[in-house]
């Protein structure tokens, strides 16, 4: 993801590419974001089996959603391009069929944490507690169609208040939804409120 985000901030063309397919599946996206991402090998190699489509599917989708960021989030310092390899930024070395990332991959800020950020429970009756709790308890309920339909309007409200995801967990997790929804799921709701726990104490 490190890659895509160093992509968008050198080329504007190239980030309004990805930017096209916010939302949309494989199938439907412009032959502009095809190129972006296929011509550096971002995505890794298709073999028709069902896992990986799902997997393809993941990588354009958290592509699309990184391109879509807020101009606020995109103006936060980053790692100098020099620093980042290949295999560190998420791109697959040309030629290969393995992914930067497989299976299920359970590190990093999930959703759940990132959605609990959206909250300022300072705020006597902020009514973003359950607007946030709501969407959360909606979105692990969805199939994999669901979840991909939900996640740009869920980054826009993550935008909206300042929090950026963790893209590379989110990736992780759209590739793991299809055979391990209920782990990830669990996850997001543990961390949601855990992490809405510890700032209650700390208010």
């Amino acid at each position: 993801m490190a890659w895509v985000v160093k992509l968008c901030g050198k080329s504007p063309g190239d980030q309004a590419a990805l930017r096209s397919g916010l939302g949309k599946p494989v199938e439907e996206v412009p032959a502009r974001m095809h190129a972006t991402l296929l011509r550096r090998a971002f995505v890794p190699e298709a073999d028709g089996t069902p896992s990986r489509q799902h997997e393809i599917r993941a990588y354009y989708a958290v592509a699309a959603l990184v391109a879509a960021r807020p101009r606020a989030l995109r103006d936060e310092p980053e790692a100098d391009p020099q620093d980042v390899t290949e295999a560190e930024a998420g791109a697959p070395v040309a030629g290969t069929a393995k992914p930067a990332v497989s299976g299920f991959h359970a590190s990093g800020t999930s959703l759940g944490e990132s959605l609990a950020l959206t909250v300022d429970r300072r705020k006597a009756g902020d009514t973003r507690v359950s607007t946030a709790e709501a969407r959360l308890h909606l979105v692990v309920r969805q199939d994999l169609d669901g979840v991909h339909r939900m996640l740009p309007g869920l980054c826009r409200q993550l935008g909206s208040a300042g929090v950026a995801p963790d893209y590379a967990c989110l990736l992780g997790d759209l590739i793991g939804w299809h055979h391990r929804q209920s782990e990830v799921t669990t996850r997001w709701l543990q961390a949601f409120y855990r992490t809405q726990r510890r700032r209650e104490a700390a208010a």
